[in-house]
């Protein structure tokens, strides 16, 4: 025997499917308008930015951390010298770096900015912790031109002989040779004489025999100063003919 539905059963069947249809439906419209809502905010959060820039908070800065190779004050052959970052340190201060910066021009167009490191020319000397001087200092233009002739003998005839040099005192401020008990009339004070000991090993035997032969050679054509002080340090000028 056959059993056929009815048709009640048949639009009920129908009447459910439908309902489960429009259920999607919304399902997919609700999602869909969900999905729209969060986009368009996200655009906007987007467009805000770019027409309202964030505003910047400047960083906390940090603490300064030197270089552990490179320290404020070290020892060059039993000599207490202040290093290139002691010097940076000091360009910080006032208007040193601008008045440093015209100082190394003009040494470069006289062609012997390369000769020694131009901040060790700064250097007052060694002993500047203990009678409380700074160990930099930059001196006046006026004085400037009298350096470029003992940088001069330096490159021509001190370097070639002896090899690379390290300055340890330079310019000096009055106050600082005062304290210091050097000569009232230090070539140090007209920015004319460096005190240096050599990079290479020498002995005092060794080295005095080749400045004194330099100062026998050239020294009265440039006018040269020649000083020969405990160890392997010593001093070289350009204001006045004579050795000690």
């Amino acid at each position: 025997m056959d059993i056929k539905e009815s048709e009640d059963h048949e639009f009920i069947d129908i009447h459910i499917e439908r309902r489960r249809v429009i259920w999607i439906v919304a399902l997919v419209l609700i999602a869909s308008l969900v999905l729209l809502v969060l986009t368009v905010e996200k655009v906007r959060e987007l467009a805000e930015r770019i027409v309202s820039p964030v505003e910047y908070i400047e960083p906390v800065p940090e603490p300064e951390i030197l270089d552990p190779d490179v320290p404020l004050i070290y020892k060059i052959k039993g000599y207490t010298a202040a290093s290139a970052i002691a010097f940076e340190k000091f360009l910080d201060e006032g208007d040193h770096r601008a008045h440093f910066d015209k100082l190394e021009h003009f040494l470069k167009i006289n062609d012997v900015a390369d000769v020694v490191p131009s901040y060790e020319l700064m250097r007052q000397g060694t002993d500047w912790q203990k009678i409380g001087e700074p160990p930099f200092a930059i001196p006046p233009e006026e004085n400037w031109e009298t350096m470029v002739d003992t940088l001069k003998v330096l490159r021509d005839y001190i370097i070639p002989a002896i090899g690379p040099v390290h300055v340890l005192s330079g310019w000096r401020t009055s106050e600082y040779n005062a304290k210091a008990g050097g000569a009232r009339t230090s070539k140090h004070m007209h920015f004319c004489g460096l005190d240096m000991i050599p990079e290479d090993e020498y002995t005092r035997k060794q080295l005095l025999p080749k400045l004194r032969r330099i100062h026998r050679k050239h020294g009265r054509k440039w006018n040269m100063g020649l000083g020969i002080y405990s160890g392997i340090r010593f001093h070289v000028d350009t204001c006045g003919y004579r050795r000690w």
